[in-house]
């Protein structure tokens, strides 16, 4: 019985480890940029629509991320942090541009701790992380579709 235990200890210990936070290109022509901000619209059938504005030069893009089948959300101030993704997981940065040392702004958490704390069947569903310069949203859903708007 202890292996057992200690089987199932090590197993979660694992899981965590393995947590892993990977860009997201839901669109083939996202700039190298920060989005200035999101902007949520929801209502009661559990769907979500995420709205972020890019800069590129003196052009303003809009991006809309409508979510299906929504079991959580979380959105607060930038300022706080990812609160659902491991301390120990690394956010990819832009890489190049004016704004190289910027966080990438579309996420997809694999093995995600948050997503696997949710009770029930979620085993079709995706923790996906958006940030902005001034907030963060976190959702896990069913399906997101992205498109310029």
């Amino acid at each position: 019985m202890s292996i057992v235990r200690d089987f199932q200890t090590l197993e979660k210990v694992m899981d965590i480890v393995q947590e892993a936070v990977q860009r997201w290109e839901p669109v083939e022509d996202l700039p190298l940029a920060a989005c200035q901000v999101w902007r949520l619209k929801s209502d009661n059938y559990f769907e979500l629509a995420v709205e972020g504005d890019f800069f590129v030069g003196a052009s303003e893009r809009t991006l809309k991320i409508n979510f299906h089948g929504v079991l959580a959300l979380s959105a607060h101030d930038d300022m706080l942090g990812v609160t659902h993704v491991s301390a120990s997981s690394s956010i990819p940065l832009i890489g190049s541009g004016g704004q190289a040392s910027y966080r990438w702004p579309l996420l997809r958490v694999e093995n995600s701790h948050w997503l696997r704390s949710i009770p029930g069947p979620t085993d079709d569903c995706s923790h996906f992380l958006l940030l902005s310069l001034e907030c963060t949203v976190e959702v896990i859903a069913r399906e997101a579709i992205a498109a310029w708007i």
